[in-house]
């Protein structure tokens, strides 16, 4: 761009920003990425999610457009103009830690003043391990992270708990992602933050964030929520052993999300604690973004919005918050 709009400003973790605006983990593959979207005036970056060991990603597709109905999403062959609605089975691939440590290392060098740059990472299971292993791989991702110069940890627990079957998300698990967060809090010095996925009631959402805040400096929350996809005959929509459940990104998200950010501001309001909430699930628009800033969340992460709307940001830039 040849001119990006001043920025409005605002403060995450004590640092200065250029704005509140940014990306969630996901869309920033590698260092190039952070660049380009940092230019592009996103200035809270999360480098996508990274392991102790290289990842494969699952078969394609791993992406695609859904619409919600009552029983599933299904499968379409093309997004809907006005619902920016996806789909998203990838299975959190990972670069090998000697790529994606040096790489960190670019991405920081690539941003400017008023940026920071969040390093997404998450524990991976080794055959016959135990919860302590899957713990220790955690706090061993977050210290590469920080030493590669992350400015801030965002340690993924909104995945399915590879000790319980699968049968519910790691943040469902009180007692694992307390003791994954006190291990990578004792393991880092700077600021970290619980990614969280949409839970089944309010008050499962209060005593989580409850007893996990005396281990972070913020929460990152919705990033999507899972569904069973299907295609419009009905099969799966992505082959694969474990892949009839998917996490729904996108327009249609937004309901939930920014309900559950609103409890989350409201309990923090009201004093149950003093924590960063960073705002994700269906930030599709600039008035979006601006509403859950206004509400009080201290940034507001797109992703979708941003991979089919590069010049979000610069929009977001243009228009006063009062106007939104």
């Amino acid at each position: 761009m040849r001119r990006l709009p001043l920025g409005p400003g605002g403060t995450l973790f004590g640092r200065p920003l250029n704005s509140r605006l940014g990306i969630s983990a996901g869309p920033l593959l590698n260092s190039k990425w952070v660049e380009g979207y940092a230019r592009l005036g996103f200035d809270v970056l999360t480098y996508k999610t990274v392991r102790s060991a290289f990842h494969p990603a699952y078969n394609l597709p791993n992406i695609r457009p859904v619409e919600n109905r009552e029983v599933a999403a299904v499968a379409t062959r093309r997004p809907p103009a006005s619902s920016l609605t996806f789909a998203v089975s990838m299975g959190l691939p990972s670069m090998e830690p000697d790529v994606w440590r040096k790489d960190v290392r670019r991405a920081k060098d690539k941003i400017g003043p008023g940026q920071l740059l969040i390093v997404s990472v998450i524990g991976t299971p080794r055959a016959g391990g135990d919860s302590e292993a899957l713990i220790a791989d955690y706090a061993l991702c977050a210290t590469w992270a920080a030493e590669a110069g992350a400015d801030a940890i965002e340690v993924h627990l909104a995945s399915p708990d590879p000790l319980d079957g699968h049968a519910q998300m790691i943040c469902e698990s009180v007692p694992l992602s307390a003791q994954v967060l006190y291990r990578v809090r004792t393991a880092v010095s700077i600021p970290i933050v619980a990614k969280l996925g949409a839970f089944r009631s309010p008050r499962l959402l209060h005593e989580t964030a409850t007893k996990l805040a005396p281990w972070v400096d913020g929460f990152v929350l919705v990033h999507g929520i899972q569904r069973r996809v299907v295609d419009e005959q009905g099969q799966a929509a992505f082959d694969g052993s474990g892949r009839d459940l998917a996490d729904v990104v996108g327009a249609d998200t937004y309901p939930v999300a920014s309900r559950q950010v609103e409890e989350m501001l409201a309990w923090r309001k009201a004093g149950a604690w003093d924590r960063a909430v960073l705002a994700v699930g269906g930030i599709t628009t600039v008035e979006r973004a601006h509403h859950v800033l206004r509400e009080g969340a201290d940034a507001a992460l797109v992703a979708t919005a941003a991979l089919f709307d590069p010049l979000f940001a610069s929009r977001f830039r243009q228009v006063p918050a009062s106007a939104a």
